[in-house]
This record gives C-alpha cells, sequence and structure tokens, in this order.
C-alpha cells in the first residue's frame, strides 16, 4: 500500500492539510484540494513558493513524489484568474476574490519563509546607541548609565523626538515579547469575521445554527501602532515621470504595478522601505475619473521577468489628477475631506490580503503585509504630488470577510453590511468624542475611514538610483497596454527603438524592464527561454555579462529582422 504523504495547502484564506498517496498522480492531489477548500471550480494553480516560481502541474501522467513533493511540504494554491478591479466607483466593493471557510490546521510557523529583510532585522539587536552626555554622565568610558545606555527600538520618548509617528513592524515585535512574560500573554492574531464551525459545536452549521463558540466577537477599531512598510522610495524621478506621461497625454486616469525590493530603513528603528525600480501597467480601461484593471494574460510572464530580476511585486500606484489654470493641478484631498476614499481603500486591503506578510510569530503563518498604496494627486501647493499609504490589518479583515463596503455618495465613508439569514456580520465599532469631548463607543453604520488608513512616507533619493539606467538622448521605448498614437508596441516600434543603440550599447538598450517583457512575449524569434542569463547580468550590473549574451543565435537571428526591417 502506497504510503500517505500530508501536505499543507496555503490559499489567500488559510490553509488546510490534505493527504494523498506518494504514487498518485498530481491529477489527484488537485481533486483531494478541490474537494477540502470546497471550491466550486478547479480554476487553480499550485506553486511550491509563494513566489510563483515552481509550479506543480496537473496531470494524469505524473505522480506525486516525481513533482519532488514530501511528506510535510506546503504549497500555495492561487486563482487562475481575478476579478476585474474597479476604482472610484461608489456602488461596490472591487477585486473580491473567492472566499473558502477559514478552518482546518496549519502548518507549525517554524516552517514558514519569512522575507529576507525580516531574517536580517531579527539577527539585529534594534538598540538605539546613545553618546556619552558631558554634562550628566561622570563614569569612565568603558561604562555607561541611565544618561548613555541604548535604548530600545520601541522607545516612545525616542520616536517622539524623532516625529516617527509609528513604530515598525518589527520593533512593535520586540516591545510585545519584552518584559517577564516574553509575549505569552500578547500573540499575534489574524482578525476573523466569519463564522467558524467546529467539531466544538453540537449544532448544525450557520445559518441553521450558531453559539458563542463559532459566533465571531465584536470588534473594536483601533488606530494601529505600527506599519509593516515605513517608507516608499522611488529609485529615480524618471520612473513615475513615465508612468505620468500617459495622463499629461490623454487626461485619463492611470493605475500600475510597482516592482521593486523591500531593504533596510534606518531613519526608523528597524525599519523596512520598499524601493521601487519599475512600474507595470496591467490592461486597463481608464476616463478622466474611472479605472478599471482587467485580466491580464501576461500575468505569469511578468512576475517571471521580474524574478528573474531579483523584483517582486511590492505595491501598486494610481493617478487622482485634475488639471487646474496654469499648468497646476487641483487639490481636493486632505484632512478637511479624505485621503483615500472607502473604495481606494477596499481595493487596498483587497491587494494587501492577495500579498500577506509571511510572520513566523502566527499560527496561520501570515500577518499583515507589506503591499503598499500610492496614490499621485495636487497637494496645497496645486502640484502633483505623490501620497503613501498602508491599511490596517483590522480593515484587511474586514474587507477579506466581505462585510466592509463604500456608501454611495461620501467617499470620507465606509459602512458595515448588515447580518443577513446567510450571512452572519459582527458589530464593528469605533471610538469618537461626542460633543463634550468624552469619548463614545460607535456602531459602524457609517465609519470614517481614518480608522482604517495608516500613511507612509514617499521620496526619491537625492543621488538617483539606477536598477534600469534611463538612456540620455534617445526616446523611450513604448510602454504595454496604452492605447495611445505614441505609445503602440508592436515590432516596428521595437526596431525603431533599438536602432538607436550601438552594439556596444546593448546593456543600455535592454536594461528596461519594458523592453525585456517585450522581447520575452514575442513570437517571431522565441526568446523567453534564453533570457535567465541576460536578467542575471542586467540584475548585478554585469555589462560584460550582458553583452556576451548578445552574441548568442536568438539575438543574431532578431537583430537580423531588425536590420531588415528598418532598410524597408
Amino acid at each position: 500500500m502506497s504510503k500517505l504523504l500530508t501536505l499543507g495547502i496555503q490559499s489567500q484564506e488559510g490553509q488546510k492539510r490534505v493527504q494523498v498517496p506518494g504514487t498518485g498522480k498530481t491529477e489527484d492531489l488537485f481533486k483531494s484540494i478541490h474537494k477540502a477548500f470546497d471550491l466550486k471550480s478547479m480554476d487553480f494553480t499550485l506553486f511550491k513558493d509563494q513566489r510563483k516560481s515552481i509550479e506543480v502541474v496537473n496531470s494524469k501522467v505524473k505522480t506525486i513524489s516525481s513533482s519532488g513533493l514530501k511528506h510535510g511540504d506546503r504549497l500555495f494554491m492561487f486563482p487562475k484568474s481575478k476579478s476585474d478591479a474597479v476604482f472610484k466607483t461608489p456602488t461596490e466593493p472591487a477585486h473580491t476574490s473567492s472566499k473558502t471557510e477559514n478552518g482546518g490546521t496549519y502548518t507549525a510557523p517554524a516552517a514558514v519563509k519569512e522575507d529576507q529583510i525580516d531574517i536580517e532585522l531579527q539577527k539585529q539587536d534594534g538598540k538605539i546607541s546613545r553618546g556619552r552626555d558631558a554634562v550628566h554622565c561622570q563614569h569612565n568610558a568603558n561604562s555607561q548609565c541611565v544618561h548613555c545606555i541604548p535604548l530600545d527600538p520601541f522607545d516612545e520618548s525616542y520616536l517622539k523626538e524623532k516625529q516617527i509617528k509609528f513604530l515598525s513592524f518589527n520593533s512593535y515585535l520586540r516591545k510585545i515579547s519584552a518584559g517577564i512574560s516574553k509575549g505569552k500573554f500578547t500573540p499575534l492574531k489574524n482578525l476573523s469575521c466569519k463564522v467558524i464551525h467546529t467539531s466544538r459545536c453540537s449544532h448544525e452549521p450557520y445559518p441553521k445554527g450558531i453559539c458563542s463558540k463559532c459566533q465571531p466577537s465584536a470588534v473594536t477599531l483601533n488606530r494601529q501602532p505600527w506599519r509593516h512598510v515605513d517608507s516608499i522610495m522611488f529609485e529615480n524621478s524618471q520612473i513615475v515621470d513615465r508612468f505620468l506621461q500617459f495622463w499629461r497625454e490623454s487626461g485619463a486616469q492611470r493605475v500600475g504595478w510597482l516592482y521593486g525590493k523591500y531593504e533596510h530603513y534606518p531613519e526608523v528603528p528597524l525599519g523596512i522601505k520598499a524601493v521601487v525600480c519599475a512600474i507595470y501597467e496591467p490592461p486597463q480601461e481608464c476616463t478622466k475619473d474611472h479605472i478599471k484593471i482587467l485580466t491580464d494574460p501576461k500575468e505569469e510572464l511578468v512576475e517571471e521577468i521580474a524574478l528573474g530580476l531579483g523584483l517582486r511585486k511590492v505595491g501598486w500606484i494610481f493617478t487622482d489628477l485634475v488639471p487646474a489654470a496654469n499648468g497646476q493641478v487641483k487639490n481636493y484631498r486632505g484632512v478637511d475631506t479624505h485621503f483615500l476614499s472607502a473604495q481606494e481603500i477596499i481595493n487596498a486591503a483587497n491587494f494587501q490580503n492577495i500579498h500577506p506578510n509571511p510572520c513566523r510569530a502566527t499560527e496561520e503563518g501570515y500577518f499583515g503585509s507589506k503591499f503598499v498604496t500610492v496614490c499621485v494627486t495636487g497637494n496645497k501647493e496645486n502640484e502633483i504630488h505623490m501620497e503613501g499609504y498602508q491599511v490596517s490589518n483590522q480593515s484587511m479583515a474586514l474587507v477579506k470577510d466581505n462585510i466592509l463596503v463604500p456608501t454611495k455618495d461620501a467617499p470620507e465613508l465606509a459602512y458595515i453590511r448588515e447580518s443577513t439569514d446567510g450571512n452572519y456580520v459582527p458589530d464593528v465599532f469605533f471610538m469618537s468624542k461626542d460633543e463634550y469631548g468624552n469619548e463614545v463607543k460607535k456602531l459602524g453604520r457609517p465609519l470614517p475611514v481614518e480608522y482604517l488608513l495608516l500613511d507612509v512616507p514617499v521620496s526619491t533619493p537625492k543621488e538617483p538610483q539606477y536598477t534600469f539606467p534611463v538612456p540620455q538622448e534617445r526616446k523611450l521605448f513604448p510602454v504595454e497596454n496604452r492605447l495611445l498614437e505614441s505609445s503602440i508596441q508592436d515590432f516596428n516600434a521595437f526596431a525603431r527603438y533599438i536602432s538607436q543603440f550601438r552594439s556596444a550599447e546593448f546593456f543600455d538598450s535592454v536594461a528596461d524592464f519594458h523592453v525585456l517583457l517585450f522581447l520575452a512575449a514575442l513570437d517571431i524569434v522565441p526568446l523567453r527561454d534564453f533570457m535567465g542569463s541576460l536578467l542575471e547580468s542586467i540584475k548585478i550590473g554585469d555589462r560584460e555579462g550582458a553583452r556576451e549574451w548578445s552574441y548568442l543565435d536568438p539575438w543574431s537571428n532578431l537583430q537580423a529582422l531588425v536590420q531588415a526591417s528598418t532598410m524597408n
């Protein structure tokens, strides 16, 4: 009898375990997952890693063991297609992913592979060093006193002095694990607003029955004291300028995915910054006041190229720009109106749920998200300006469980759904002050969105950085998915672009995220399977290695077609 393998299956809703024989086909694994999660279709994919680089294929021939799967392994499940996302429409929440009941047993936290930046920060003591106080320190140079001893990374007086509004997430972890209890009584726990029927419930599943064991508790919204990301940095201003060119030419709004990496941000103790290296613009419908993201047939290819370059999707960016006189833009976002609308917050929470933060400190293996939101709008000086945000973990839970919706006519207000016969919704409260200055608890119908939002500073460095060099005095390659006369991306456009460069400038000609995507998608000369070493050379800035790649047959064949195209 074939030995049964127990595999953990991580989805956007949590994890369940399935048992399958090692000699069984991978098709049987997919069927077991379909049954375990009670899915409506087989329209999902499996990967061995969260970045979707090693896929487990659904096959009637390939066995589970031959796919390299072992007892105790964890797989990541993703839907093949996502719902269309609609922005700035006040009538319905956007980009709602399919939901399954959150049950089953999760893998042990030790099995979670955390982000490299978190692993690096966990090795640091995080202490804030202080110099010797000339007045109060009376000891010798090898000693310390209360006036010069290093501070904890969560020290309130230091954060207040430096005007740091939020703890970094790793500082927050140090804070709750400090003291004698070592965090025993303050564990991290993901909020759930769903009815979860378990074996402890003696009644039939909801809606036929409900009890205190399966009924979610009422929620009181708190202002989150930490951020998962403490700064957003675009490597150079040209990244955003290129993105904004669409709005300048068309007057229509635009949305894009931010690709980059997470690095240490020393301005905040144990801080993390999202470094943006490129913006990818997915297929979308856009007008002056409306954006709708469409299904992207090249989504897998984009992720593959980004992974080869050492990049990942770190956030999203969208414009909300209204022209004013003299080349300026109008300002209508702020403390007196709203920073992000309820619909935009729901979109942000949805994206954060799709990109959870791996965390060993929770039973589920994830907590919150590092995915950031950038809004390009007008500031008080009527200049184009970027504002960065994340939404709170509580906000993510409200959206994940589909109980937070926008109001129709007030962008600054959201609304908590009411319970129905088929959907139980717990009460959600927020604290407000009455006319006498006393704090009172109010039901979130409606709910001011400020309770869900965390601002994150956005900047560019004084010394620009270039993962993708910007060629001087050359026309840039058209950006994908732009329905503009000036941005048609076809072979003739590529031939005109590449003809601007000498062979010695090969690195500069192809070190462009949009060019690399175009090359990988080419049918006329298949390059995708040969691009690994080229991507690695661009990743590490190896100009000579990239030029050696250009001597290979696939590129030589493409060059011949380019030359023939430009001669006609």
